[in-house]
């Protein structure tokens, strides 16, 4: 599996001659890469101790690929960030603006295994924010390859044996934050603010 993933990543790197230069090729490549090992650590603050997996992304054949990815995301798709917080100080500052009227409610939301529920099948959302922000068709499409990429080498390994996750971001690897930032915000600005 290994070698296979190195050999897309490599075929990767060589397409994308806009986001990556030819001298930075050989940096994004891991030597001697790693199956990533999948650890857990319990979960003290919460009832029945659950257990949160972590996977230990840095020897995958993707890592450093995975860190160009978050850079250039931040570059070129800039989120409008509208329902963000930055932290409870910004967020009792907003609720003390807000005029208080009879039925009104608030809401907090909360994402249960939030990497693994991010849809990594189909990139739109990215498309359409490439285009939003007039990104020639040549940059997009590296963009979506480097993405493709990273999201295809979603596995790790545990007790000896390697097993490959079919769906969702993968813990551990540097652009799974952004990746599902992206989308989150995506969901928030097409479908929530639409109730």
């Amino acid at each position: 599996m290994i070698v296979k993933f190195q050999k897309e990543l490599k075929h990767t790197i060589k397409q994308c001659k806009t986001i990556i230069n030819t001298e930075d090729k050989w940096r994004l490549t891991t030597l001697n890469p790693q199956t990533p090992n999948l650890k857990g650590l319990v979960k003290i603050h919460k009832e029945g101790m659950p257990i949160r997996p972590v996977v230990d992304y840095t020897q995958a054949p993707a890592y450093k690929l995975a860190k160009k990815l978050s850079n250039v995301l931040e570059t070129y798709v800039p989120l409008p960030s509208v329902f963000n917080i930055q932290n409870s100080l910004q967020l009792m500052k907003d609720i003390s603006e807000i005029l208080v009227v009879p039925g009104l409610q608030l809401a907090s939301l909360d994402i249960s295994d939030m990497y693994s529920n991010i849809p990594t099948n189909e990139l739109e959302h990215i498309h359409v924010l490439c285009k939003q922000q007039d990104i020639d068709a040549t940059l997009t499409q590296e963009i979506l390859a480097i993405t493709n990429t990273v999201l295809s080498q979603n596995y790790y390994g545990f007790k000896g044996k390697t097993y490959l996750q079919p769906k969702g971001l993968a813990m551990g690897a540097p652009s799974s934050s952004i990746l599902s930032e992206i989308y989150l915000q995506f969901l928030e600005n097409t479908k929530i603010s639409t109730f």
